[in-house]
């Protein structure tokens, strides 16, 4: 593939990210959205690894991408164009029940050929305390509505029983509706433009570029390890809840191009709320990692 075009194809993916994300602000009434920026826009390919990372917090990448990959394991072979699929289980993909999770297939000439994906910490999710945060919780079932994967919008049209349902179990339904149709608007302005983009250069030459985008990415980001001293260097931290003391243990190895993260010695998993789910962990540690090691690298599934 000539440079030029790779490179007006890999703008044009931020751009429909970017826009997504315009979109996302411009319908939600949320101030957790459009000043606190508790919010993700993201592209992924048909099996759902990260095509394009956009604006928003770094800890939701992987996490989405994972709830895409659910979303594909969960309804295989019942996945339609217009279909958007909500998911905020902890245990599935999301960090806590407050990040509900949007993401919806995109299909090109009846062929499933890339997903988007977007998530805002929404006004209520019906949890024991107002707006979803209970430091006092000792299990998720205090934490509010929790689900790992359900059809909202069925092939373009919104499923009134299941909208219903959820917003009958919030404190705050109005806002979180509006929560909820800025995520579908985004959505469909994801769809849309990235339809445009196969339209324009056909699905061969966009689907090249993305395979080759990512193994770019991984190819520097391992370059640029490769220039690190090989080490291990650890970090203890401690944290005290109800005068229980809670340790948390880090190794990090880097080898050559690899950086291997273990937490063996950290404490036990708590009765408290101060747990962390496996897809939590890994947004932990990329979120910190990514800006410092891939500033000039394209955010996708190569640098995770």
């Amino acid at each position: 593939m000539d440079p030029i075009t790779f490179s007006i194809i890999r703008h044009r993916l931020f751009r429909v990210v970017d826009e997504a994300v315009i979109t996302l602000k411009n319908v939600s009434g949320s101030a957790i959205t459009n000043e606190g920026h508790d919010l993700m826009v993201s592209l992924y390919r048909a099996d759902g690894t990260l095509l394009m990372g956009g604006v928003g917090f770094l800890h939701h990448l992987t996490s989405a991408a994972e709830a895409c990959k659910s979303i594909i394991r969960r309804f295989r072979g019942d996945i339609h164009a217009g279909d958007v699929f909500l998911l905020n289980d902890p245990y599935t993909a999301a960090l806590h029940t407050s990040d509900v999770y949007l993401v919806a297939p995109i299909h090109y000439r009846g062929e499933l050929v890339a997903w988007s994906a977007c998530f805002v910490h929404v006004y209520d999710i019906g949890a024991t305390n107002p707006g979803g945060f209970c430091p006092d919780a000792e299990n998720i079932y205090t934490e509010g509505f929790s689900s790992p994967g359900i059809r909202l919008v069925e092939k373009g049209e919104i499923n009134r029983a299941v909208m219903d349902t959820f917003l009958n179990m919030v404190r705050s339904p109005d806002m979180v509706a509006l929560d909820l149709n800025s995520m579908i608007a985004c959505n469909n302005v994801a769809r849309e433009r990235m339809l445009a983009l196969i339209e324009k250069y056909g699905f061969e030459t966009v689907d090249e570029t993305c395979k080759t985008l990512i193994a770019r990415s991984e190819e520097k980001l391992r370059a640029r390890l490769r220039e690190l001293p090989n080490g291990q260097w650890q970090s203890r931290q401690y944290l005290s809840v109800k005068d229980e003391i809670y340790r948390v243990e880090l190794t990090m190895t880097k080898q050559d191009d690899s950086l291997i993260f273990d937490f063996s010695g950290s404490s036990e998993q708590s009765r408290y709320a101060i747990n962390c789910t496996r897809w939590a962990s890994l947004g932990g540690l990329f979120a910190p990692l990514f800006p410092l090691l891939c500033y000039d690298i394209t955010c996708n599934e190569g640098v995770i």
